[in-house]
């Protein structure tokens, strides 16, 4: 364990793009020290590392912003809508505190998403806009997760191949196959961007080059399939239609859709309010299992969210959804732990707020959609602002079926390198709005 502690503690001293890329994907670091490798066990998971899984984090974007004051003379730090909504976020979940049902419960979690999961958006920005090496510092950043993706999927490959007891879906031993699947997802994204990125492969040296090489997207692609997990497979191919419909430059009348958007939600609630959904769900819609006496648990978690709203419009608070889960007798008290859903977790957790804050963030979206679209030609041709936009749209779908507002490390680290990457760009370029 304390090899793995002062390694990592290294990397973050000689580089901060690469102890980024660690830090990310710290669960399967973490789990390590603690991995049989001669006799592998699963079914096991590292939640409770408290000195890998939080004081190294925290040293560690500590070391991060002091090398930023000590070298750099004059910090520049860019204001945009991104950190409006990060600093509501944060202000609304402090708050929220004053009217938990269990206060322990929601402090603990907001001090999991100030410490540990905030910074990644704070410290990405922090350092690619005073790095001297923007570019060369995000190509090490890209090469990191794809190097780190390979060597873990390759572990991961040979022990759940000589374990007696192999768990069905593959994983590192200690890890949840869904983060473990997010990890090589987005190493996928990046391997495949160098392939249709010419652009990309020319900056890179021919030592990151092997990095990429075809047997690489073999083994990711391989993997992800062993893994046997859905959220992040999802959340591929919607980022696929969407990039598509970027490509094609479909334009979305913003006015429109968060006017439909506003009147369906509208609609949902009124009829969770008014009618009996699950059983109309039973007798019409196949969203109940045959086995089952109810919803499956993420479609139950949603309804319970916008229930949630009509009872407690001030919210709940974070970390206390349990607690209001309607199926616990059955499926155990951890089975609805979370609602499965950012803009759910949002509804649920700050009430009215929440739902303000839902709107504000698919605004931001359409809007910057709507500029891509604008700038589309040039911003393509971009290939690092291109990464961070499909990173983003990854992320952002894969918040719609897993994590919690205190895990989504890489939805917070992509809406900072986006931000950063427009920033650059309004900066050197001409550019409608």
């Amino acid at each position: 364990m304390y090899a793995t502690f002062v390694f990592i503690i290294y990397i973050a001293i000689k580089s901060t793009p690469v102890a980024l890329a660690i830090l990310l994907n710290i669960n399967l670091f973490r789990a390590i020290p603690y991995v049989n490798y001669k006799f592998p066990n699963y079914g096991y998971y590292n939640e409770n590392d408290i000195v890998l899984g939080a004081i190294l984090p925290i040293t560690c974007f500590l070391i991060i912003f002091l090398k930023i004051v000590l070298k750099t003379k004059q910090i520049k730090y860019h204001t945009d809508v991104f950190d409006v909504f990060i600093l509501l976020l944060s202000i609304v979940m402090l708050v929220s505190i004053l009217f938990s049902p269990d206060k322990l419960k929601s402090i603990v979690y907001s001090g999991i998403f100030i410490f540990l999961s905030l910074p990644f958006y704070v410290a990405a920005k922090f350092h690619f806009l005073n790095t001297k090496d923007y570019k060369g510092d995000l190509h090490k950043f890209f090469s990191a997760i794809v190097f780190f993706a390979i060597m873990f999927a390759l572990v991961s490959l040979y022990l759940h191949n000589i374990a007696k007891y192999p768990y069905e879906r593959m994983t590192f031993p200690g890890v949840y196959p869904i983060a473990f699947c997010l990890f090589l997802c987005t190493a996928l994204i990046i391997v495949i961007i160098y392939y249709i990125k010419p652009s990309f492969k020319k900056e890179l040296s021919k030592k990151n080059q092997f990095i990429f090489a075809i047997p690489v997207l073999g083994i990711i692609i391989f993997s992800i399939i062993k893994t046997n997990t859905r959220g992040p497979v999802f959340a591929i191919l919607l980022c696929f239609i969407v990039m598509l419909m970027l490509f094609f430059k479909i334009k979305l009348h913003t006015k429109i859709i968060m006017s439909a958007l506003i009147s369906l939600f509208i609609g949902f609630v009124t009829l969770i309010s008014v009618f009996d959904v699950e059983k109309i769900a039973k007798r019409f819609i196949n969203l109940a299992p045959a086995d089952a006496n109810s919803f499956s648990p993420r479609i139950l978690a949603y309804l319970d969210s916008v229930k949630i709203l009509l009872i407690r419009p001030w919210g709940i608070s974070v970390g206390t959804f349990g607690q209001f889960y309607s199926d616990q007798d059955s499926l155990g008290a951890d089975a609805g732990a979370y609602s499965h859903n950012l803009f759910m977790e949002l509804i649920s957790s700050f009430g009215l707020l929440g739902v303000f804050l839902s709107f504000f963030l698919i605004y931001i979206f359409l809007f910057e959609y709507n500029f891509i679209i604008k700038n589309q030609k040039k911003i393509f041709s971009d290939h690092l602002f291109f990464i961070s936009i499909v990173l983003l749209v990854f992320f952002f779908f894969e918040t719609q079926f897993s994590f919690t507002l205190n895990t989504h490390k890489g939805f917070y680290l992509s809406m900072a390198l986006y931000a950063i990457s427009k920033f650059k760009f309004l900066k050197n370029r001409s550019y409608d709005i």
